[in-house]
């Protein structure tokens, strides 16, 4: 058993929470009430050392309100409240008509900022089955071990089957829970699309398993706003980098990548149209400000380090325009506005960070 995950076991008991039995294949662990055994949400083992205390202080009086929990009240006893646990409101229907959501981002336009190469259009230019050279085919590889959404990585179906129990035990309504089978629909599609690519590229890596590294796909979801909070931020995170890909040297690469973005960012909304139904609420908008704070420096994160190394090669081959510093600066642009526009506070661009 890894110290991180004897770290996550340790620092739960402490609010009356057992990390359980796996989720699925991968490093995903159910979380369980200790008194009456309800499911409360999912977490990873690949948390950064040290993160889970950091977030259970952060946190740890939503469970003594009543904002986080099991219906039993035993985690809100446990934490020194006598709070019974709060019920989130379902959302608003989405009727067909709507679906998917990308739509009405889209109507007026392109969404999302353009990412134009400062050099001008990169003078390399790759199709399937063409010789590359070993620095571009490394560098290829590495993208799309990081994309993770292959028909054959085993993690990847993994992750899904966590999305699958928290929609099926924690979304608040019918509705709620069919936008989230819509969602997984998507993403079996995104599957097929890099697996294909995958094979076309290194036949032996179509079948590898990448977990997800990233702490972001291991921070706990424990309520419907950390889930609908991980479809804003991580969703969006893919749709930014699609948007970069529009213009990649890879053909293959850029012959997805209008659908992969569009479908992405009609994720993310979704996950805003979630906070919006919760933060009609006062419980709803406590609860969302709080638990902003454990999201927010983690999407911010996603993008890497600003003097990566590889950012360099990355733009010479035409494999990215831009630096990680100037996609992230944009993507929090686009966040910061629909984070004011529900009534928060936006966080300290630099508290809690890891990846500056």
């Amino acid at each position: 058993m890894s110290e991180v995950l004897n770290e996550i076991r340790e620092v739960y008991a402490t609010v009356g929470i057992r990390v359980a039995e796996p989720a699925a294949y991968g490093t995903y662990f159910r979380l369980r009430c200790e008194s009456c055994d309800s499911y409360l949400g999912v977490v990873g083992d690949r948390l950064l050392p040290g993160l889970m205390a950091t977030l259970m202080d952060a946190q740890r009086e939503l469970y003594a309100e009543g904002l986080l929990g099991c219906g039993c009240g035993h985690q809100a006893v446990t934490a020194g409240g006598r709070a019974a646990r709060w019920q989130e409101p379902g959302p608003a229907k989405v009727g067909p008509e709507e679906w998917p959501l990308w739509r009405r981002a889209y109507a007026q336009g392109d969404p999302l900022p353009a990412f134009p190469r400062p050099a001008g259009p990169s003078r390399f230019r790759f199709n399937e089955g063409d010789p590359l050279p070993e620095e571009y085919r490394r560098l290829l590889l590495k993208l799309l071990a990081h994309e993770g959404e292959r028909a054959g990585n085993k993690s990847f179906w993994g992750f899904m089957s966590t999305c699958a129990d928290l929609a099926e035990a924690l979304a608040p309504s019918e509705a709620a829970k069919g936008l989230k089978a819509e969602y997984l629909a998507e993403e079996m599609k995104h599957a097929i699309l890099f697996h294909r690519l995958a094979a076309g590229l290194a036949p032996d890596f179509a079948l590898k398993d990448v977990p997800y590294t990233h702490y972001a796909f291991h921070l706990p979801r424990e309520c419907w706003a950390d889930d609908a909070f991980f479809h804003f931020f991580v969703d969006l995170n893919g749709a930014f980098h699609a948007r970069d890909w529009r213009e990649s040297s890879y053909v293959p690469l850029t012959k997805i990548a209008a659908t992969v973005e569009r479908d992405e960012l009609g994720h993310s909304e979704m996950g805003y149209h979630f906070l919006e139904g919760l933060c009609a609420r006062p419980e709803g908008q406590a609860q969302v400000q709080h638990l902003l704070g454990k999201w927010y420096p983690a999407a911010l994160d996603m993008f890497g380090r600003s003097d990566s190394p590889n950012v360099s090669k990355f733009i010479h081959w035409g494999l990215k325009s831009v630096g990680n510093a100037e996609i992230r600066q944009a993507y929090k642009q686009y966040v910061d506005r629909k984070i004011a526009a529900l009534g928060l506070g936006i966080p300290d661009a630099r508290k809690n960070r890891r990846f500056l």
